[in-house]
């Protein structure tokens, strides 16, 4: 077992984390590497879930142990409603709540992190419960998340989904802001995307400074790939021979790809290899229209659409290519969020283009790890594609990137970063006799108060 010392040569032995997440803990990569890096940090993680109906009730995956409540009897029966009326009005989950003490009642619970907001009074209900931090791992705009949720589910689908329908009756975008102002106040601690994020949270909604730290989604996406020897990656032709261009519009983004199209076909008059992989879950109408256009536009089978996605297989799409493309429009999701391949790219040492919206903007563009186009610019992403087919301009810029990754976002650094910010809070002090002394929680203020955070 993992011990650590403080400044003062205390040593402090680890703790037991509970994270409740309102959602598969299997389908969530953030959630996972937030329970991936306190376990390797040497901490026993319990995570508390949703479970489909094939999910086994229990299990442990990479020595954390996973509690699952299944979707099918989650409201079912009278208790199961009782608890959907309680959770509706009040938004504490009495089945969440129940997990947590069934798996306090085997091992005492020293911390409580959160992993969605819908849970953040659940979470503060735990921490009174049991005298524990309550720490919120939230993404940069959750309203706005639920906006952009909104628009793409039509009612007629929500009636035919009771849990669809649910959710947009009982958490609405301006139900989450309501939680943001309110409830969040009294977390110990919110961690987020990045900085931008951290920024909205401190000026908008109002959460002291001291309170919020950014930990990037580096945990869990900087694998290590090799770049060289491509092979044929189920795209249909040799990336080795072909200048590949990838455009990803997976996440919660706006993205423009019929510019991404018509970009590619100028740029392929002077870069006659040029091939498009366009990555992305995109419903069939749009893919229908985009298939229509490149076949009007680009050469028979110079573009490759990739619209199912499996997040085990965006590795293979970045590394077959020779620049990745984030085509993203401005909205309130973009400003406070980061392209979840970004990362992935510049690791691999990708040079990228990217539009002048959000963090991904300021990331690539103090890295110069590629280009920063205006949006709606279709001249300036032509210009960027062809000055980027040059070998040492890619090169250089790839090169960027890769050292923006081993410098500042690194996936150790910030694992190490979310475990302290966990042992800053909760950590038992072991005095010279082996006994506990105290907990550091001891000396923190309130939770409704300050930080002792680094």
């Amino acid at each position: 077992m993992r011990t650590s010392t403080t400044s003062a040569g205390e040593r402090l032995t680890p703790m037991h984390v509970c994270l409740l997440f309102d959602g598969r803990f299997s389908t969530d990569e953030r959630a996972r590497s937030h329970a991936v890096a306190l376990h390797e940090a040497g901490h026993t993680i319990t995570v508390v879930c949703r479970g489909a109906s094939h999910d086994r009730d229990r299990e442990t995956i990479d020595g954390i142990d996973v509690r699952r409540l299944p979707d099918e009897t989650l409201y079912a029966g009278l208790k199961g409603k009782l608890d959907g009326v309680r959770y509706a009005l009040q938004m504490v989950n009495p089945a969440w709540l129940r997990a947590v003490e069934e798996i306090a009642d085997e091992r005492a619970i020293d911390a409580c992190g959160v992993t969605d907001l819908r849970l953040v009074k659940t979470g503060l209900r735990v921490g009174d419960a049991h005298d524990v931090p309550v720490i919120a791992d939230l993404p940069g705009n959750t309203p706005a998340l639920e906006r952009r949720r909104n628009r793409t589910e039509g009612w007629l689908d929500r009636f035919r989904n009771p849990r669809a329908l649910a959710r947009r009756l009982f958490h609405s975008p301006w139900r989450q802001g309501r939680l943001e102002t309110g409830p969040l106040d009294g977390v110990d601690r919110l961690v987020t995307t990045c900085e931008e994020a951290r920024a909205r949270y401190v000026r908008a909604v109002g959460v002291d400074p001291e309170r919020v730290s950014v930990v990037h989604d580096t945990t869990s996406a900087l694998d290590t790939f090799e770049t060289s020897g491509h092979v044929d990656r189920g795209l249909g032709f040799d990336p080795e021979a072909a200048f590949v261009v990838t455009a990803f519009a997976n996440g919660p983004f706006d993205t423009d790809l019929e510019r991404v199209v018509t970009a590619a076909a100028r740029a392929a008059d002077e870069v006659a290899n040029l091939q498009l992989v366009l990555v992305g879950d995109l419903d069939r109408e749009t893919t229908d229209a985009l298939e229509t256009q490149a076949r009007r536009e680009l050469a028979g089978g110079r573009v490759t659409f990739r619209t199912e996605i499996d997040p085990d297989r965006l590795p293979t799409y970045v590394v077959a290519s020779d620049v990745c493309v984030f085509p993203t429009h401005p909205s309130p999701v973009a400003e406070t969020a980061i392209p979840p391949t970004l990362f992935r790219a510049l690791a691999t040492g990708v040079p990228v283009v990217t539009t002048d919206v959000g963090p991904a903007s300021r990331i690539v563009g103090e890295a110069d790890a590629g280009r920063v186009i205006p949006t709606n610019d279709r001249e300036s992403l032509t210009a960027a594609l062809v000055a980027l087919a040059d070998p040492e301009t890619a090169a250089e810029h790839g090169a960027n990137g890769r050292r923006a990754v081993e410098s500042r976002y690194d996936a150790e650094r910030d694992a190490s970063r979310l475990a302290s910010i966990y042992e800053s809070l909760s950590w038992t002090v072991i005095d010279e006799e082996g006994s506990d002394a105290e907990t550091v929680s001891d000396r923190r203020t309130a939770r409704t108060g300050g930080s002792t955070a680094p």
